[in-house]
């Protein structure tokens, strides 16, 4: 079986990827990407700009993007694309990570699309990130806990989602409408991608986020004496789709509250490899706060048995039959919570450990890349 996987996010392709190669009758997994930008995921096909991220290259797109509010970096993935696409033939399942897959003009996305959908087998759509149907449904739903919620809080916030917005317009949601059309189901990667989704025709389910467990051991905690340390990493680009003001304005308290118990690890921008690795020195990891599941940071830091401060809705625990706090702290927008969540943990270092063996043991069963990969397999051979 040969297949092909275009674009990632947060490193749910990379890991699915591991974990379908570990299947004897798959023989072939290809990813076409872009890296996730400055993540920079390994990619088989790249897309990634180059041109536009030399100096001169950066300087004129910058300038574009003022003038006209484009960026010209679309331009060049669709020309990178554009070369391999003839290549990328004779596969039994494509997959989109997204209805922007590609991430360059819609047009020329559209030609693509079809392009791959003719050349190949069975095409899905993977329900990730914001897309047309969760757009939809979060401007009905504004009372929900959303990436949204601070912008129907703040509407000056509005420059900040345009990204957002960009998958309200026509040539967007035609895009959308093209690979519906063409695919044979929708599968949603958690909980939040969920209720857009749960009555569409095409939907197919939720599969968890696939997660490469590592054989990593839960942060030494045999000396209390030693300091708890919390890490933040901030993204600007998505700063307070997050919620990451929250954890900020929660860890400048903690700081004061805890000087000699605490050491505070915040990192901006920085490649997955980087991140990953300051990531691991923590004990406590602060994820986001608008959301209702888990993403792939948070699953991987509570695969190392870390204790993670992340979406754990109601719907999730019911679904996973967990009690709250069980393997994660539900993150809410309230900076009173956030400090008394991380004050009984940093005075209760047993329940630290209590929870990160629990949640090492939830990611392994329910999201150990293999199993998750053989969930995809069923969903595709199925159809």
């Amino acid at each position: 079986m040969r297949i092909l996987l275009i674009g990632d996010y947060s490193g749910l392709h990379s890991a699915l990827k591991h974990g379908l190669l570990q299947h004897s009758y798959v023989v072939e997994v290809k990813i076409v990407g872009d890296g996730d930008k400055f993540k920079n995921f390994a990619v088989d096909y790249s897309i990634r700009p180059k041109w536009t991220m030399t100096k001169f290259g950066t300087f004129f797109r910058k300038g574009i993007h003022k003038l006209f509010g484009w960026d010209i970096a679309e331009l060049e993935k669709g020309y990178r694309m554009q070369k391999i696409v003839a290549e990328l033939k004779n596969f039994d399942v494509i997959q989109f990570v997204n209805d922007r897959p590609i991430q360059t003009l819609p047009f020329w996305e559209k030609r693509l699309v079809k392009q791959l959908v003719r050349q190949n087998g069975k095409s899905f759509l993977l329900s990730c990130g914001i897309d047309v149907l969760g757009l939809q449904y979060l401007m009905q739903h504004k009372e929900e806990k959303s990436l949204l919620t601070p912008y129907f809080e703040n509407t000056d916030l509005k420059p900040l989602y345009d990204y957002v917005f960009e998958y309200q317009k026509k040539t967007i949601v035609d895009l959308h409408q093209l690979i519906v059309k063409h695919c044979c189901g929708i599968i949603a990667s958690d909980w939040d991608y969920v209720l857009p989704n749960l009555h569409h025709p095409k939907y197919k389910g939720l599969i968890p986020h696939p997660v490469i467990i590592q054989p990593e051991e839960f942060p030494k905690m045999d000396r209390f004496s030693e300091k708890i340390s919390v890490f933040l990493g901030i993204n600007r680009g998505n700063y307070y789709q997050k919620g990451i003001h929250y954890f900020e304005q929660a860890l400048g308290r903690i700081q004061q509250l805890y000087p000699e118990k605490v050491e505070i690890i915040i990192v901006e921008q920085l490649s997955y490899k980087e991140y990953q690795k300051l990531q691991q020195k923590a004990t406590i990891v602060l994820d986001q706060v608008f959301s209702n599941d888990q993403g792939y940071n948070a699953l991987e830091a509570m695969a190392r048995g870390q204790v993670v401060f992340t979406g754990a809705s109601a719907e999730f625990l019911a679904y996973f039959n967990l009690q709250p706090n069980e393997v994660c702290i539900e993150a809410k927008p309230d900076i009173n919570y956030l400090v008394e969540q991380l004050s009984f943990l940093i005075n209760n270092p047993m329940i630290i450990k209590q929870i990160g063996v629990q949640a090492k043991a939830f990611v392994k069963q329910n999201h150990q890349a293999e199993k998750i990969a053989q969930q995809y397999l069923s969903i595709w051979n199925k159809l």
